[in-house]
C-alpha cells in the first residue's frame, strides 16, 4: 500500500537526508531523491517546491530527531551524576559518528548559501543539548539560570573539545557508533565521563 500524506513526506526526508550527505547539496539531483524515497519526482515536488526547501527541511528534519532521540538528563537516571553523565555518552556517540560528523561537514560547505540551515543545524546538535543539561543542573543544583547555562556549556566544552574538531576536521576518523548498550563503544569512555561531570559539581559544590 502507498505511503501518503504525512508518512510520505517522513520518507521523503529521509531520502533526501542520505542523498545529500552521499553526494552534497549541489551533486544531489530531485530524480535522485525520489528514486531513493520510491516515490515520484512530481510528487516530491507537490511536498517541497525546489530542492532548497528540501534542503532546508531536512535540517528540521534533524532538529525533531534529535530532541527526540537524546531526551533529557533526568529521563536517563534518578541520580545527578548518573543521569549527566549517561546522557553527554549518548550525546557523544552521536557526534562522533560518521553521519552527524557528515551532516556537520555539509551544513558548514553549505552556511553561505543556506545560512538558516546551519542555524538550525547548529541548535538540533549543539543548543538544544547544552539548553536541557542547563535545566537539568539548574533545578537539581538549585541555582540560576545563567549558573546553570554556564555550567552546562563547561561541561559540555570540556567533553566536545578537541575530540569533536579533531573529528570534523579529518584529523581522526570519526570513532563512535550507536549502540542499545551505551557505553559498549570502545570510543565513548564513560568514566572519563564521570570524571568531568564530578569534578565540576565538585567545584560548583
Amino acid at each position: 500500500m502507498a505511503k501518503r500524506g504525512a508518512e510520505l513526506r517522513q520518507q521523503m526526508l529521509f531520502a533526501a537526508k542520505s542523498v545529500f550527505l552521499e553526494a552534497g547539496f549541489e551533486r544531489a539531483s530531485m530524480d535522485q531523491i525520489a528514486e531513493h524515497a520510491g516515490t515520484t519526482k512530481r510528487t516530491l515536488y507537490a511536498h517541497f517546491v525546489n530542492k532548497e526547501n528540501l534542503f532546508l527541511a531536512v535540517f528540521d528534519l534533524v532538529l525533531e530527531l534529535q530532541l527526540d532521540y537524546l531526551k533529557s538528563p533526568a529521563d536517563y537516571a534518578r541520580d545527578t551524576v548518573e543521569a549527566l553523565v549517561l546522557f553527554c555518552g549518548r550525546f557523544l556517540e552521536n557526534v562522533l559518528s560518521s553521519r552527524p560528523l557528515r551532516l556537520c561537514r555539509l551544513g558548514i560547505a553549505e552556511a553561505e548559501r543556506f545560512p538558516q540551515g546551519t542555524v538550525r543545524l547548529h541548535e538540533a546538535v549543539f543548543e538544544n543539548v547544552q539548553a536541557r543539561v542547563a535545566l537539568f543542573l539548574s533545578e537539581r543544583l538549585a541555582v540560576g539560570t545563567e549558573e546553570g547555562q554556564h555550567l552546562a556549556q563547561a561541561l559540555i566544552g570540556q567533553l566536545l573539545y578537541p575530540r569533536f574538531t579533531r573529528a570534523l576536521f579529518g584529523f581522526v576518523e570519526p570513532q563512535a557508533t550507536w549502540s542499545d548498550d551505551l557505553g559498549a563503544c570502545p570510543a565513548i569512555d564513560l568514566a572519563s565521563i564521570q570524571k568531568v561531570v564530578a569534578e565540576l559539581l565538585r567545584l560548583k559544590a
